[in-house]
């Protein structure tokens, strides 16, 4: 439970910065629809990668 939480986390941070990176090449401005998108995919991403994680240890 530790492990997923501690990279769900790590990936979380990943996952914001390469999203607003992209969006920010896109030329989609800067606002609180834009923050909220990055928000919530990043969350999803997160998300994932800890069931992804306790689905190899064997804890789901």
């Amino acid at each position: 439970m530790l492990l997923s939480i501690v990279i769900s986390t790590i990936v979380y941070f990943v996952a914001s910065f390469f999203i607003k990176r992209q969006f920010v090449e896109m030329g989609l401005p800067a606002g609180m629809t834009r923050g909220l998108m990055v928000f919530c995919l990043s969350v999803a991403i997160a998300y994932a990668a800890a069931a992804a994680v306790d689905w190899v240890t064997g804890r789901f």
